[in-house]
């Protein structure tokens, strides 16, 4: 899981830059693309909030369950979820899909607090955003992250909207999709070894991540 460890340090960096370099969208107005790219801002721009109030202080579980607080909501982790057990998903029932679900939630809210103290100001290029499909509606959001010596990494938000809401469900880091990444990882161990063992190799993995996060504070 180590280019998962990787992805999820890169999508942080990726989530602070981006508010620094998109101005206030009008919600009322956006639409598709727009849109999508007003609920990366948003989301960002809290986050950024929540870590300057602390800036300088260790990150600590109340700052890291804010800053998940602010992310959260704009994560659909149920197509997420579908996506990464791709077929899978249909051999699962209701009971297993939901603990996946909160399972998987769980697994990268604490990667994700692991990585805070990743971003150190390095320089970002929005290349833009488009809207990629009408049906289902689905958008990304481009940009580069300049890491120095030459050295730029690409990363792409893929969004989906539903019920009027436009939420992340990929991430794209350096070519490399987060949601295959966990497809092929959990993908074999479902194969072989079947989903109640997925679901307890996964519980096991929040378990190492939170004594991850306890460790770092």
């Amino acid at each position: 899981m180590h280019m998962a460890h990787r992805q999820h340090k890169l999508w942080i960096l990726a989530a602070f830059v981006l508010s620094f370099l998109l101005g206030q969208t009008a919600y009322a107005t956006a639409s598709g693309a727009q849109a999508a790219s007003a609920v990366v801002q948003n989301m960002t721009h809290n986050v950024l909030q929540i870590l300057q109030k602390n800036e300088g202080k260790p990150v600590t579980p109340a700052v890291k369950k804010e800053v998940a607080d602010a992310i959260v909501p704009h994560i659909d982790f149920n197509t997420m979820s579908a996506y990464v057990m791709a077929s899978y998903w249909r051999q699962m029932d209701v009971a297993q899909r939901k603990e996946f679900t909160q399972l998987f939630q769980e697994l990268l809210v604490k990667t994700y607090s692991n990585a805070l103290n990743q971003y150190h100001g390095q320089d970002v290029k929005v290349e833009g955003s488009q809207q990629i499909s009408q049906n289902p509606p689905v958008a990304q959001v481009n940009m580069d992250i300049d890491q120095g010596q030459g050295k730029t990494i690409p990363v792409i938000y893929a969004l989906i909207e539903n019920n009027k809401q436009w939420q992340i469900y990929n991430i794209y880091v350096d070519g490399v999709s987060l949601v295959l990444n966990y497809r092929q990882a959990f993908g074999n161990i479902a194969g072989q070894h079947g989903i109640p063992a997925l679901l307890h190799e996964l519980k096991s993995k929040v378990a190492d991540a939170g004594t991850q996060t306890a460790h770092a504070s």
